[in-house]
């Protein structure tokens, strides 16, 4: 690559900030075919001419990129290309571009893959760094994509098979022990996999937009079996618990799909709580308020759930219409020993009454710890000393 003439450094841009700008005077080669692939280039000011071959070139200007296919693959480079007119540009090294590609969708990074790889045939070139190291990464990539388009394919037929199932987990009132309600757990019977967990197949579902579609499932079904579950119930406040996705808080209709459903069973709105995460809130705020809102206005309540994991559980606390806060089970299972995760859960307790919400404590396992939890004024538990999911048919 020629030197560059000047370097002017790139001012307040926090997403690009360690980079630089480089100017390159007409008639001056930025790279040439057959060099390293170390960067890719945004065209700020001026023209480049791409060749290819003798016979095959072309101009492109200012806000178009050039070199990124050697820098991806990071095989040397497939073209020349020089200076039309005295030229500002934006290299984008490799690491940057490294980084942006493991934080891509999996599905996205092996087909762009499969695109450079068909590209560098045609020139009779070898797409990629053989070595042991990238050959690996590369299969990584290709398994998980190839088991993302599996699930999406294998989601979309369960929902019409009726391979989903829901599991209930019973959450009890710590001062009468009585139950309370239960909170509804998604399983899925695989034909050929067996029984898998959410956390298997729920961030595909997220990822092709599924997880509406799913989770509209979910909540009829729940609200199926709440006559059952409900028939179980000796508390004066039951209630079943669905949670919530972040793609539900963005897809149009959400607030009067769940209306819809409430009135079709005719299921007071009360006995309907519907829990969510800080990520479900996070991504965009202001939605998430609008449409939380009317879904209280309904009757139904909120749970905040994992509380104390995320970096903006108070916040969400402020702004938005939670009743019930659900303390997260790593502090519950730690709280008996260690000093620090106990004052966190009893001061957690304080806050959430002090704002008029209950609390729920996830994860207990032993007596010892309903008592530490009932000693500090929790108002419902969760967990296996209470009971471990299960199907409706054997509650």
């Amino acid at each position: 690559m020629a030197t560059p003439r000047h370097k002017l450094s790139s001012p307040g841009d926090n997403v690009l900030k360690n980079l630089h700008r480089e100017i390159y005077p007409a008639g001056e080669i930025i790279f040439s075919e057959g060099d390293p692939g170390d960067s890719a280039y945004i065209i700020e000011e001026g023209c480049v001419e791409v060749s290819v071959s003798s016979t095959q070139q072309t101009h492109i200007g200012k806000g178009e990129l050039f070199g990124e296919i050697a820098l991806i693959d990071q095989r040397p480079r497939t073209a020349t290309v020089r200076a039309v007119e005295s030229t500002v540009l934006i290299p984008i090294p490799r690491q940057l571009v490294k980084e942006l590609l493991e934080k891509t969708d999996p599905v996205v990074r092996h087909l762009l893959l499969i695109i450079l790889e068909r590209y560098r045939a045609t020139r009779n070139q070898p797409a990629f760094d053989p070595s042991r190291s990238a050959v690996l990464r590369r299969d990584t990539t290709r398994g998980i994509a190839t088991k993302q388009l599996r699930l999406s394919h294998d989601i979309a037929e369960a929902l019409r098979e009726n391979q989903f199932e829901m599991f209930y987990q019973p959450i009890c009132d710590l001062s009468s022990g009585r139950l309370g309600g239960y909170e509804a757990l998604i399983r899925w019977h695989h034909p050929e996999e067996g029984m898998i967990s959410p956390m298997d197949f729920l961030w595909v579902a997220e990822q092709t937009g599924q997880i509406r579609d799913i989770g509209l499932w979910t909540l009829e079904q729940a609200f199926l079996d709440w006559p059952t579950l409900r028939s179980r119930i000796s508390h004066h406040k039951p209630f079943v618990s669905v949670n919530l996705s972040p793609s539900q808080l963005t897809g149009d209709g959400f607030v009067d799909d769940v209306k819809t459903i409430v009135n079709k069973h005719q299921m007071p709105a009360t006995e309907l709580k519907l829990e969510l995460t800080e990520t479900v809130i996070i991504n965009n705020p202001d939605l998430a308020l609008q449409l939380l809102c009317k879904l209280t206005e309904t009757g139904s309540t909120l749970a905040l759930d994992d509380f104390g994991t995320g970096h903006s559980g108070m916040e969400a606390l402020h702004r938005y219409p939670i009743g019930t806060m659900k303390i997260d089970r790593t502090f519950v299972s730690q709280m008996l020993n260690t000093p620090h995760s106990a004052r966190i859960v009893e001061a957690s307790i304080e806050l959430a009454h002090s704002l008029k919400m209950d609390v729920v404590a996830e994860g207990i396992e032993t007596e010892e710890e309903r008592l530490a939890l009932l000693e500090l004024g929790c108002d419902y538990g969760q967990g296996w000393l209470f009971g471990k999911p299960a199907s409706l048919k054997n509650i």
